[in-house]
């Protein structure tokens, strides 16, 4: 049994709840895969193979692509994350595609491992369908975000997204609370996940520094006044 592997898995808030015997019955139905960064780890619509992946290191991008072959990002996934999780409850075709945006190590568990597992194990399933509903609410979010909200609203529900997902909460030399965003987006990624252009996300976030919302920091980004990015996400 790989120890850094059940690490790695009682880390994971899908697989908490499970006790070592179970954790070493897990373990033995992974199977690590490398990626390098940039290459297409599942394809929307593909229904080739069915697992659910577990992020060992690096990560990876969520996206949709629209008739016109303009992607969108959903998500950004790291160590500890998962995806995968829908095709391989129903068996239909995946519904989003996934790169890697660094080189990454990932654990694949194939579809009747897993359900197999599910049914010796009832706490992976409510655990699997805590997550979903997080997901689906955020994707609702997204979609009402992109259809209703101006654009400078969309770029601030992204940061606020990104917050909840990868925000680390610091005090500053001031005593002042912030969170900052480690390994921010780049400015294409953002125009991705807001439904805008780099351009139109350059010039917002150029705006929100002025302000005194956030800051941009080498590769992170430090959010200052999260009530400033409610309230234009909020207004539209």
């Amino acid at each position: 049994m790989d120890e850094s592997i059940v690490g790695l898995l009682k880390g994971v808030e899908l697989f908490s709840e499970l006790n070592e015997e179970q954790l070493a019955m897990l373990c033995d139905l992974v199977v690590a895969q490398n990626f390098t960064r940039d290459e297409t780890v599942v394809l929307e619509g593909d229904d080739s193979v069915q697992a659910l992946y577990l992020i060992a290191s690096g990560s990876v991008q969520v996206y949709m692509t629209g008739a016109d072959g303009r992607e969108t990002i959903l998500s950004f996934l790291e160590r500890g994350d998962f995806f995968g999780e829908m095709s391989l409850i129903d068996g239909e075709p995946r519904s989003a595609s996934v790169r890697t945006v660094t080189d990454a190590k990932l654990l694949a568990i194939h579809r009747e491992s897993f359900l197999k597992l599910i049914r010796q194990s009832p706490e992976i399933a409510m655990g699997l369908l805590s997550e979903m509903s997080k997901r689906l609410r955020k994707a609702n979010r997204q979609i009402g975000s992109l259809s209703t909200m101006s654009v400078s609203g969309r770029v601030a529900g992204t940061l606020l997204n990104l917050m909840e997902e990868r925000g680390v909460r610091i005090h500053t030399d001031g005593g002042k609370m912030v969170t900052v965003i480690h390994n921010r987006p780049t400015q294409q990624q953002l125009a991705d996940m807001s439904g805008t252009t780099r351009e139109t996300v350059s010039r917002i976030s150029s705006l929100l520094v002025r302000t005194g919302a956030i800051a941009m920091t080498g590769k992170d980004i430090v959010i200052f006044d999260e009530g400033m990015l409610q309230e234009k996400a909020t207004k539209g």
